[in-house]
């Protein structure tokens, strides 16, 4: 079968590789369109933990399940499914395990013709949604939604400020929020980007470059009840400027500073919490399809590429122009 796979020498190639087998309690999907992360460009760059090349990339997907395993329910043949992007979450839904790892490296990914996944992996897809839509869920959506609703702990009417509106987690917490009843405000250093995420209900936004840009926030806002926030100031005491008594700050990334320094007098008298979150458990991905279907919630597509052209989809997202998902369709 065809894959792109991420080589020994680290370039990204479309290549033959053998088709997977299904083991016990697995299935076999035949995969109909993938989505990339930011997560694959870190990979090729050799900055991620527990490396191993070669290595088929991706950890969002969906796909039909065309091969049953052993002991498997012979009622999934032929289901249409989203796959849950990674393994092991464990038990407990606070915290991931030590086990905890995502799809496309080490173990391998949903950029492939096919892939075989246990069936606790699988999530029947909506019906309302098209490939390329599901396959745009996994990691952004699955993100957002952890971040929004348990650490966040979201309610209706609560202001919610968005970090760099356009990457995949920014644009589904930006729908997610809406759909709880939120007012959402956003940051981003594109005016293009603000102007459309007010298109589509962000009340307004502010560049992150100026320098005063947390006093126009206040300004605009009033004050903010949560951050989603992809990349924390160096400095977060710039945050309470615009923070509400209480306020949570969820981080799930740090490509702006890998470090950042706070007033913690600041921190504790206005009871602000700093939290960080990185993907969620299979039920909060139960809990986010359904909450998405409830809402017929649409992911955002910034670009489409065949499979043969999946290089360029690569090369697409490293100039960080876009606003939404970039999808592979393999179909």
């Amino acid at each position: 079968m065809k894959a792109i796979l991420l080589t020994e020498a680290m370039n990204i190639e479309i290549t033959d590789v053998t088709k997977p087998t299904a083991g016990e309690g697995e299935v076999i999907v035949k995969i109909a369109a993938s989505s990339l992360n930011h997560r694959e460009l870190w990979i090729q760059k050799g900055l991620y933990p527990g490396m191993k090349v070669p290595c088929i990339l991706g950890a969002d997907g969906a796909g039909t399940i065309v091969e049953l395993g052993n002991n498997v329910n012979p009622t999934w043949k032929d289901k249409e499914v989203i796959i849950y992007p990674a393994y092991d979450w464990g038990t407990n839904e606070h915290a991931p395990s030590r086990q905890f790892r995502v799809l496309g490296m080490p173990d391998p990914g949903t950029m492939a013709e096919y892939i075989a996944v246990p069936t606790t992996n699988l999530v029947e897809k909506p019906k309302y949604l098209k490939w390329q839509e599901a396959a745009a869920i996994p990691v952004a959506g699955l993100t957002a939604w952890r971040a929004l609703n348990r650490h966040g702990r979201i309610q209706k009417g609560d202001k919610v400020l968005i970090t760099g509106i356009g990457g995949g987690v920014a644009q589904a917490g930006l729908a997610l929020a809406l759909a709880f009843g939120a007012t959402v405000y956003v940051t981003s250093s594109s005016a293009e980007k603000i102007e459309y995420a007010k298109s589509i209900g962000a009340i307004g936004g502010v560049n992150y470059k100026d320098e005063d840009w947390h006093s126009q926030l206040k300004e605009l806002s009033g004050g903010i009840d949560i951050v989603l926030d992809s990349s924390p100031s160096p400095v977060l005491d710039n945050y309470f400027r615009f923070m509400n008594y209480g306020g949570r700050i969820v981080t799930y990334g740090s490509t702006g500073a890998p470090k950042t320094t706070i007033s913690i007098s600041k921190f504790f008298l206005r009871h602000i919490q700093f939290i960080g979150t990185a993907m969620g458990s299979p039920l909060e991905f139960m809990a986010l399809l359904q909450f998405m279907e409830k809402h017929n919630i649409q992911p955002l597509i910034d670009s489409q590429f065949s499979f043969k052209d999946g290089e360029k989809a690569f090369d697409a997202l490293r100039t960080g122009n876009q606003i939404g998902k970039i999808v592979i369709n393999h179909i």
